[in-house]
Parts: C-alpha cells; structure tokens; sequence
C-alpha cells in the first residue's frame, strides 16, 4: 500500500519492488481489493494484453497518517487569541447548527422515540454508531464512537466541553418538544458517552 501511494503499480511491478513472488503479490491485491482499500483499471499495453494496474482507493488512502486534528486544533488556538470567549462559544454554536444540518436534512416527525430513532440513524451515517435504549418514558441515546474525539483532545478543555454541551443541548431543538437531561461523558471510558434525553409529545 506504501508503494502504491507513491504511485499506481502492476502487480509484477510490485512484486519486483517488493522482492517477493508474483503469485504472492497477486493473493495480497485481492484481500486488499475485496477489503475496498485498493481498485484497479486496466491499461492498454503497445504489445500483449492489457495490464491490469492497482491504485489506493479513498478507504485505503484514509489509513495513512492525516493531520485534520492538529489543523483543528491550530485553528481552535487562532481563534481564540483572536476573539473573547463570549465570541469564541458563538462561533462554536453556529459550527453545532452547520453540522446538525449535515447530519439531519430534515426535522424528524413522530412521538419523541420515533424521531430519536430518526436521529440515532443520522448519527450512524456520520460515524457515531449510536443506539438508543428506553428507561421508563426516558431515552438515553447511547454513542459508542465519539467521531470528534481526536479533533478535540488538543483543543482547551472549556471550548472542547462548550462544543459537546452545545452539540448535544440543540438536539432538543433539532427533533423537536424535548429536553436534553444529563451528559454522561464517562460512560463508555474514552470512546462513547450516554445521552439523556426526555419529555416532548407527538409532532
């Protein structure tokens, strides 16, 4: 995979690079292939067939090391020598209200289980895994992958706890008559977290 991020390549090209045997190559670019981290095209040669070359799709390119967190964090850090706090926690509300409409096109309809669970299959299109449990008439919204986790362990704890209270505080007015009762962070130890949620009638 490191050579073909370099450049795309066939696999007798690989398998000199590489120094192993041709069939061994092959057997390694179809798990590879299968797995959805490589794809491959074929190229028409000036003699013989066309060869068959390999190339890393966006899911085998996300593997290397990415730096979005640090560039997160740096921007965090400028913001914030550049604005008071009061400014600062007003631009992170308006980044809560820009992701809320990524997340959920539309305002979820229903009794408040029904657009939770609405809510539970959005969360899941970006990356939370979450799931949804109820506790006589209260929900707790259960996430098991917290997906700003690594963008947020570098940036000052008052801002990065004012982004999750604010995330999770406008989903009352996102679905809709709801109130969000607790935020337990330490739930799941580093990667997932409860969310309580409770009261609202049918919309």
């Amino acid at each position: 995979m490191e050579h073909l991020l370099k450049t795309d390549a066939n696999a007798v090209t690989l398998a000199a690079q590489l120094a192993i045997n041709i069939s061994a190559v092959r057997n390694h670019l179809d798990v590879l292939e299968l797995a959805g981290l490589i794809t491959s095209r074929h190229e028409h040669a000036k003699r013989g067939r066309p060869k068959r070359i390999y190339y890393l799709t966006e899911s085998g390119r996300a593997l290397f090391p990415q730096q979005t967190d640090r560039l997160f964090a740096l921007l965090i850090e400028i913001v914030n020598r550049s604005f008071d706090l009061k400014t600062t926690k007003s631009l992170i509300r308006q980044i809560v209200i820009d992701l809320w409409q990524q997340i959920l096109a539309e305002k979820p309809r229903g009794t408040l289980g029904d657009r939770l669970g609405t809510v539970v299959e959005a969360l899941d299109a970006f990356g939370f895994y979450a799931s949804l449990e109820e506790r006589e008439g209260r929900f707790e919204l259960i996430i098991h992958n917290d997906v700003f986790r690594q963008a947020l362990s570098d940036v000052p704890i008052e801002l990065a706890e004012s982004f999750q209270l604010e995330f999770w505080e406008h989903l009352s007015s996102t679905i809709g008559p709801a109130k969000i009762s607790a935020f337990d962070a330490t739930t799941f130890g580093d990667h997932g977290y409860r969310v309580l949620v409770e009261g609202g009638k049918e919309t």
